[in-house]
């Protein structure tokens, strides 16, 4: 058993998988990895590159690369590269961003080791984008100290790349009821809220890593309607499993995602697109009336 298990998913980052893998063999580290590398069947250049720089690998680092014959879809690439964890821990870093900081592992795990009271730890990490209104500022602004499971559902704090877990976290009714449907999407804040159920979830405030905010990434670009909807069932797995306040938090999700989408569907005639939102949002119609309520005292 390897002490750590790095998931790296990558999908045509010819221009960019070079520098996350440089990233991580980079490290500073005083134990044995397994990196779990998956392209999900790219169409340019990503496996040449890859290939070119798994040569420069370090010694401690076991390399379980895989490219699939065909092209599975992200959340599903994801799940096949969880199959393959054999780490007491686990790092992620997608194909398109990277580690900065040379020592950043082992800062994460020896944390972990000494407090085993924490499941999971996270770090702040800088935006890189060609948008200038993006580029070098933090993706959230991390401080050091514990974080409630509501607190970063609520504000989207953590960073796929900045987080180290332990695996036990794949083992918990949470994981196991929760990240299971193909289609969903943002499949990292599941894992987050399961890891919560197991321990504490801690954040530092270095900036450790770079989030490339691009217009082909997944949670970046123009409005995406039919990502929208795929958002709505990922927040509604999450609120009816986690309950109480987490709930909460889903429902307000679904239906200002959804009062937002029908406006717009509505502005550019799309009737049926619109009609998708409004089951949405009647289906939180105690939401919408106390929305409607509060705009009729105003």
């Amino acid at each position: 058993m390897q002490t750590l298990s790095i998931i790296v998913l990558t999908y045509n980052h010819q221009n960019f998988v070079r520098q996350n893998l440089e990233g991580i063999f980079m490290q500073k580290m005083n134990f044995p990895v397994e990196l779990i590398l998956c392209d999900d069947h790219s169409t340019d250049n990503t496996d040449a590159v890859i290939q070119e720089i798994l040569i420069k690998k370090p010694q401690n680092i076991t390399v379980k690369y895989t490219r699939h014959d065909k092209n599975l879809g992200s959340t599903p690439n994801f799940y096949f590269a969880l199959k393959q964890v054999t780490g007491k821990y686990v790092a992620f870093c997608e194909g398109d961003d990277y580690w900065t900081d040379e020592k950043k592992l082992q800062k994460q795990l020896d944390f972990l080791q000494n407090h085993q009271e924490y499941a999971l730890c996270f770090h702040n990490a800088v935006n890189i984008s060609d948008h200038s209104e993006y580029n070098q500022t933090l993706f959230a602004h991390i401080e050091n100290r514990e974080y409630s499971p509501e607190e970063i559902y609520r504000h989207w704090t953590v960073h796929t790349a900045t987080v180290m877990m332990r695996s036990e976290v794949l083992k918990t009714d949470a994981f196991k009821k929760t990240v299971t449907d193909p289609t969903l999407l943002y499949f990292d804040t599941v894992l987050f809220l399961a890891a919560s159920t197991m321990g504490k979830l801690r954040g530092f405030s270095e900036v450790m890593s770079a989030y490339r905010r691009h217009e082909s990434g997944l949670s970046f670009g123009p409005k995406n309607f039919t990502r929208d909807l795929k958002h709505n069932k990922l927040d509604r797995i999450i609120g009816n499993y986690h309950q109480k306040e987490i709930k909460k938090i889903a429902d307000w999700h679904i239906f200002t995602r959804s009062r937002s989408g029908f406006l717009e569907a509505l502005k550019s005639r799309n009737f049926t697109l619109a009609r998708g939102f409004l089951g949405w949002i009647l289906g939180k119609y105690k939401i919408a009336i106390i929305y409607l309520i509060k705009i009729w005292q105003h």
